[in-house]
């Protein structure tokens, strides 16, 4: 009889762990699919003063100009501002000026707001 209620107890433990850690990763997965607060323009992070660094951002526009060291001028309606995206996050194909770009990313607010790109997809 005890080891069939250590078993059962051993079971349910397991079973609750891997049912946080899923929860913890869908947290993380619907936190990043969609912008916080409504960060989805150069306005709103220029504007997003209260911010914190890592906040997930969805941004659609233009790479207008390479800065070098893998920085670029991004653009959308509203304004512009610096992103960093590094080699590998580039899709294979050139992106030029007049190329539609959603960027995911978070914010960097001690780098005067530069984005951290963590994908890129050419729309």
């Amino acid at each position: 009889m005890k080891k069939r209620h250590f078993l059962f107890t051993l079971i349910l433990a397991c079973s609750s762990t891997l049912a946080l850690a899923n929860d913890q990763t869908a947290n993380y997965q619907d936190q990043f699919s969609k912008p916080v607060d409504g960060i989805n323009t150069v306005e709103s992070v220029l504007n997003a003063g209260a911010v914190l660094d890592d906040t997930p951002i969805l941004l659609t526009g233009y790479l207008v100009e390479p800065l070098g060291k893998e920085v670029f001028v991004f653009k959308d309606d509203t304004g512009t501002l610096n992103v960093k995206i590094d080699g590998d996050k580039m899709p294979s194909s050139q992106v030029k000026p007049n190329d539609k770009v959603t960027l995911k990313g978070e914010i960097n607010k001690e780098q005067n707001y530069i984005i951290y790109v963590d994908s890129i997809t050419v729309d």
